[in-house]
């Protein structure tokens, strides 16, 4: 069995951050709430749901009922889900008319990080999700990559791999969304600086004619200078503090420093991080 460490505490402490301090008893009790009285959050973190499994949870439902509730916070006369919209579809396939859920009161700062968070702890997000929630909490928290691993019960080389699957080529991206290569994988690709001999072992991959290796050993083999081990470790110090892919590129005299970034918004973070510096 997988190991966990951190993630339900990490949750519970964020939802009892967000809680009034004069919070009864009566908030932390599951309550029956009218299904249609329920909406999805538009920014949540898991664009993927896969017809099939929800299917199965939705049968699973209909004989056993809802195990888990849905954590909602209460908007206007609705509900918001924070946490558990694949219940809630698989609920409505079931034709249930009301779910159990936990109300919190949710301060709106706060919900997104909980939602992400909720989504890696229960392991519902494939790796492009994953790393894209990596990168938004990264961004909208300004967290560097070590507080964002504590935060989630994860190690920062860990958070790092999976920030590095955002560099892959968006058809690549899709075969790890679909599940038909592993992070893994798709680590070692990126190790293949040209994007056709990529293509070309990538379909070596799909067609099991190469294992991850021998596309490793290719790898190393254009890349057979001596590694620098101070620039080395100016490139991992600067992607601690940047919370991006920072790569070095030494001339003869001084050299390049290319930055990584995943969207406009983490553009904008680091640039503000650097206006900060400079004027803060």
């Amino acid at each position: 069995m997988k190991k966990k460490t951190g993630l339900g505490r990490g949750l519970g402490a964020l939802i009892r951050d967000t809680a009034p301090d004069n919070e009864s008893s009566d908030i932390e009790q599951i309550k029956s709430i009218d299904i249609e009285l329920i909406y999805p959050r538009e920014d949540q973190p898991r664009k993927q749901f896969d017809d099939e499994t929800i299917a199965e949870l939705a049968k699973s439902i209909s004989d056993h009922g809802i195990l888990q509730p849905l954590l909602l916070r209460e908007v206007g006369d609705k509900f918001e889900i924070i946490a558990g919209e694949r219940r809630y579809r698989a609920a409505k396939i079931a034709g249930l008319k009301e779910v159990p859920a936990l109300i919190k009161d949710v301060k709106d700062n706060i919900v997104k990080e909980i939602s992400i968070i909720e989504n890696i702890q229960r392991e519902d997000l494939n790796p492009i999700e994953e790393a894209l929630a990596y990168e938004e909490l990264l961004s909208e928290y300004n967290l560097t990559q070590e507080k964002l691993a504590a935060k989630v019960g994860k190690s920062r080389s860990y958070i790092a791999n999976s920030l590095r699957l955002l560099g892959l080529d968006d058809y690549i991206k899709e075969y790890l969304i679909k599940g038909e290569i592993t992070s893994s994988q798709g680590r070692t690709l990126l190790s293949i600086k040209n994007p056709l001999e990529r293509k070309e072992y990538l379909n070596k991959l799909l067609e099991n004619k190469i294992n991850i290796r021998e596309i490793e050993r290719r790898a190393k083999k254009k890349h057979t200078g001596k590694v620098d081990i101070f620039i080395k470790d100016m490139e991992e110090r600067f992607t601690e503090v940047l919370a991006t892919k920072v790569k070095l590129i030494p001339g003869k005299k001084g050299g390049k420093i290319e930055i990584s970034y995943f969207s406009n918004e983490d553009l904008d973070r680091i640039y503000e991080f650097f206006k900060e510096e400079n004027y803060g």
